[in-house]
């Protein structure tokens, strides 16, 4: 019996409890809104030292190494456009997989958290970000100076009005971060904090690249 390569492909998913891309095979429950569209770009990362910032008082210190993931995202569809050309708010939930150490050897770790933008544009692309310190990157990690070599995957699902409007993936096929089988691999942690833009020493650098961080309110 002759099998095709999707069937194969298949097959050694199952057997081997892995997920396998395949090639026109819908991505893993996500279903989009029909009326609006958020293009995302494939998510890049890097890492940038602790910026050295001049205040008049002089203190010595060595920076260290963060963990910048961002990706590009552009209004594609909007069925109703804002006559400002602005978007009230626009939601992306962050899922994160950074390879790390546990009590019993190596261990990956999912890290999610949800940032919410506002005054998005919809004439013009804005960048989203979120950040591991290296603090975080060391826990995790158990090596000083751990950096984007630690990254495993990176997922984001794009919500506007409560509907997902958008999503992007690296590492896995996109919909791994909804994937039980996926999930078994790794360690769901909220130990660890996943950072946004305004939480991190970067908050007022190139602040135009980058779509507006909601403020927390006060308590």
């Amino acid at each position: 019996m002759k099998l095709s390569l999707k069937r194969l492909f298949i097959i050694m998913s199952l057997f081997f409890g892995v997920l396998v891309p395949v090639h026109g095979q819908a991505a893993e429950d996500l279903k989009l809104d029909k009326k609006n569209k958020i293009k995302a770009k494939d998510p890049s990362f890097d890492d940038l030292f602790s910026p050295e910032i001049a205040t008049g008082n002089s203190k010595k210190f060595r920076p260290k190494k963060w963990l910048e993931v961002e990706v590009e995202l552009e209004v594609e569809k909007m069925r109703k456009e804002p006559k400002d050309k602005f978007l009230d708010e626009l939601k992306v939930n962050w899922y994160v997989v950074v390879k790390g150490v546990g009590e019993k050897g190596r261990k990956n770790y999912m890290i999610k958290k949800t940032v919410t933008y506002v005054n998005f544009p919809t004439d013009e692309a804005a960048f989203a970000s979120v950040y591991l310190s290296p603090k975080t990157l060391q826990r995790i990690t158990g090596k000083k100076g751990a950096g984007k070599r630690a990254l495993e995957a990176i997922g984001g699902e794009i919500e506007y009005e409560g509907k997902m409007v958008g999503y992007f993936s690296y590492g896995k096929k996109a919909g791994w971060w909804r994937n039980e089988r996926v999930k078994k691999n790794v360690e769901v942690t909220t130990k660890f904090p996943l950072l946004d833009k305004s939480q991190t020493p970067f908050a007022a650098l190139w602040y135009d690249r980058y779509a507006e961080v909601k403020a927390l309110e006060a308590k």
